[in-house]
């Protein structure tokens, strides 16, 4: 009998005793009472594991919500094994090893102090469940029983998604190096019909193109990537996925799965489909160079990859994840356990005064900034070391006496006084090699003997796997934090890494990549640790670093330096898939407002009211006029954040890419909704009307208050009272959208 039948059968025998267990299964996690089966159970999904007699674990089902230990029943079939079909390979494992008969993508890979390089786990009856939604499954290597591996289940009930990690621990008596370890493996059930298909959606980019939407039809035997090896999570594709089963004629499913890496280093995301239909998704830490010793004694855990299932199509993923993100960075973030304290509206100066800043003309621009209702006033590039231009200063952090003569600590007790909080920015990880650090300490940096140590942006990486390097770091953000009582650090990291290594390390020296990562994430916790108020916020020439990973563990994110308004509704359209709204912030600059285009000023905030809301336009270049409407723009701002910032972002018409450009937002959030809608262009103003939009997310039985503004936020344009039914079926129209250029409208919907 092979493996494969040895499974299947396992699995009719389960199913077999399951059959005959009526009890109903609430959300949490549940132990059959006599074999070694667990259902995870959420608000509508349900994710099944089962031990054969074999002891190899498999997945069951992922899908729709069983209410009965007997639906499984139904989904299991005994298909017929060729002598060429591998069983191991076909088996839907929870963690795909390298060893024996696996020809599919792995998950783990390892040599033993034998030098052996296969695995052979089995799950020998050992399971922790931690009250309704934590499980923790141990499994033994066959051969070496002290090698155990133990996979993590965590449970985010009401967002239908599952947490996945696993811990490797090494019991033998020497050293085992691994050589992968991605996080998870998820398998997906067949399509059903060979004409009948999924696409995966993923999101890739360069840098101010950041989160565009991809959309792949999959193929049997092919097999996907997105991958960064840039040792950030990177612009050039960010660790997200969605698999959604595209409807036809006799299957209308709006089955979606999604997924995201909570990794801010290298990572990969591979999607492979077999003959069959079924796909398997593998993803984690990237291979490529990685290494990991685990002496006697030692445990390694991979970082976490969330996936969840959606019957509400991609809809559906995009409430979700965001939702997640929200929940684990209230549950890590003194900053961020309260939904009432908003995130502050934001000046930054960089556009103002790029690295031609000094004292005065910051007191300049706070003085500007502060009357228009700025509660956060930021410094960023230039305020420290020699920093005149982006090749020289960094890793100097000391004030700039030219620039600022008493310090940094005058202007933020001014700014303070106007009643702003104050900001600077950082690049700790980076080195000018011009630089006195650099001088005194050049090998803090990533570099290998007898390489050229390649420059980029002209500076250089220190290594964060280096102890002495993270003090140094911690130590200098720290004492400017508390010299001049900042508030908020924006923490940016504007190239990729290379030479990456250790030196004098008596381990595997390919851990540098995880410890720069890791380093990254202590220095982080440290700064919060110590100053629990302070606000952080992660940017990477843009959304570098825009990953589930540092959303969990930061303020806010920096999704792009690009901050045209045309470009950034294509950026928000795809950062919304994971990034939740009060996370990702929206800047109203000049920019895309050039003299031979007259932009108002009204749809560059229109665009900016999706999540946070910066302004880093020069105020110095603003009329009075413009600093009126600014001013009135924030207050609207304000009274409406409540939505933006705690709501559910959704896109009713996502960007086009044709000349119009048609956009239109829905953020809904205890029964209010504030809806966005704009227009590029309307080439045909007379015959090119936009149809009525509807919305979503209401109660058809209420009746609700819509109110319409254009240009100016203190005039509406128009306003009625009508049922949710109306809105959602029949829906609204738009006409400010249908005649000329750069038209935008802001909808407010309140129950009544």
């Amino acid at each position: 009998m092979t493996l494969l039948q040895v499974i299947l059968l396992s699995a009719a025998t389960i199913l077999a005793v399951i059959c005959g267990t009526l009890a109903e299964l609430d959300v949490g996690i549940h132990k059959h009472d006599s074999l070694d089966t667990w259902f995870l159970v959420t608000e509508k999904s349900s994710y099944v594991i089962s031990a054969s007699a074999q002891g190899y674990l498999v997945n069951m089902h992922w899908g729709k919500r069983l209410s009965h230990l007997d639906n499984l029943n139904a989904t299991v079939t005994e298909p017929p094994v060729w002598s060429q079909v591998m069983p191991i390979t076909e088996a839907a494992e929870e963690l795909p090893i390298f060893g024996g008969l696996r020809y599919r993508e792995v998950v783990l890979k390892a040599e033993l102090p034998d030098g052996t390089r296969e695995l052979n786990l089995r799950f020998e009856g050992n399971a922790n469940v931690t009250g309704d939604s934590r499980l923790d499954l141990d499994l033994r290597d066959a051969n070496r029983t002290e090698l155990l591996v133990t996979l993590h289940y965590e449970l985010d009930i009401e967002n239908d998604i599952i947490r996945r990690s696993y811990t490797v621990r090494n019991g033998l008596d020497g050293r085992i190096n691994l050589s992968k370890a991605l996080s998870a493996a998820w398998h997906l059930p067949n399509a059903l019909g060979r004409d009948e298909s999924r696409e995966l959606v993923t999101l890739s980019g360069e840098w101010a193109q950041e989160a565009m939407v991809e959309t792949t039809r999959l193929s049997p035997g092919v097999k996907h990537t997105v991958e960064s090896t840039h040792g950030i999570s990177d612009h050039v594709s960010h660790p997200y996925f969605a698999l959604a089963q595209v409807p036809n004629a006799v299957n209308p499913s709006t089955e979606v799965y999604f997924g995201a890496l909570a990794w801010s280093g290298s990572w990969e995301i591979n999607v492979h489909t077999n003959m069959k239909g079924y796909v398997r998704v593998a993803g984690g830490i990237h291979h490529q160079d990685f290494g990991w010793t685990l002496e006697s004694g030692e445990s390694f855990t991979t970082p976490v990859f969330a996936a969840g299932f959606t019957d509400e199509g991609m809809p559906g993923a995009r409430l979700r994840m965001p939702r997640h993100a929200r929940k684990y960075q209230k549950k890590n973030l003194e900053t961020q356990k309260d939904d009432d304290v908003y995130h502050p509206v934001l000046y930054n100066s960089w556009e103002a005064v790029a690295f031609d800043l000094t004292y005065d003309k910051q007191i300049e621009l706070a003085d500007k900034a502060a009357p228009l209702g700025i509660e956060l006033f930021v410094v960023d590039d230039g305020w420290f070391g020699h920093r005149d231009n982006d090749s020289l200063g960094l890793g100097d952090w000391y004030t700039n006496k030219d620039k600022f003569p008493h310090d940094i600590k005058p202007l933020a007790d001014h700014v303070h006084k106007l009643g702003m909080k104050f900001g600077l920015w950082f690049e700790p990880e980076m080195v000018s090699p011009n630089s006195d650090l650099y001088q005194e300490h050049p090998d803090w940096v990533f570099y290998y003997d007898g390489v050229p140590r390649y420059e980029s942006r002209a500076q250089l990486v220190l290594n964060l796997g280096l102890p002495d390097v993270r003090d140094y770091i911690f130590d200098q953000v720290s004492s400017h934090i508390e010299e001049a009582g900042i508030d908020y650090i924006k923490w940016d990291f504007n190239r990729p890494m290379q030479g990456v290594t250790m030196h004098s390390y008596d381990r595997n020296p390919q851990e540098a990549w995880v410890l720069a990562t890791e380093g990254y994430y202590e220095l982080i916790a440290r700064l919060k640790e110590k100053y629990p108020k302070l606000w952080f916020e992660t940017c990477s020439s843009g959304g570098g670093r825009m990953d589930l990973g540092l959303i969990e563990r930061s303020d806010q994110i920096w999704t792009s330096d690009n901050t045209r308004t045309n470009a950034r509704l294509f950026i928000q359209y795809g950062a919304s898939l994971w990034v939740n709204p009060r996370s990702m912030y929206g800047w109203v600059t000049d920019s895309g407002a050039e003299e031979a285009i007259n932009m108002p000023l009204s749809f560059r905030f229109h665009v900016s009211f999706m999540g946070g809301l910066g302004i880093g336009a020069n105020l110095n270049h603003y009329t009075d006029e413009q600093l009126a409407e600014t001013t009135k723009w924030i207050s609207f701002y304000k009274d409406i954040r409540h939505v933006i910032q705690n709501g559910d972002l959704d896109w009713l018409v996502p960007p086009s890419r044709v000349g119009e450009l048609v956009a239109v937002t829905q953020t809904t959030y205890n029964g209010e909704a504030i809806v966005l809608g704009f227009r590029y262009d309307s080439p045909f103003p007379a015959t090119g009307e936009l149809g009525a939009i509807r919305l979503r997310h209401l109660d058809p039985e209420a009746s609700y208050r819509v109110r319409v503004w254009q240009s100016d936020p203190e005039e509406t344009v128009d306003e009625v009272q009508v049922s949710g039914a109306l809105l959602m079926y029949q829906g609204i129209v738009l006409p400010g959208l249908n005649d000329g250029m750069f038209r935008s409208n802001v909808v407010r919907v309140q129950k009544v």
